[in-house]
């Protein structure tokens, strides 16, 4: 579980508020392995620190700080 939070740290360091990621942007920013996205990715999601929506494939985007 350590690993997870850890790895969701990183990626919303990476993550600029305002910008929008695809699934493959983020594997190369973060340079993690599939599972090691998937799990920060859903990690944020449930923690509310990141949206996902479909545009012409599913987006990431970074939540404002509350």
């Amino acid at each position: 579980m350590e690993s997870i939070i850890t790895n969701s740290r990183l990626l919303l360091e990476k993550m600029c508020i305002g910008c929008r990621y695809t699934y493959h942007e983020l594997l190369r920013l973060c340079n993690f392995t599939e599972m090691q996205l998937c799990y920060a990715i859903l990690y944020l999601l449930k923690d509310g620190r990141i949206n996902q929506y479909r545009d012409t494939e599913v987006v990431y985007e970074l939540q404002p700080a509350r």
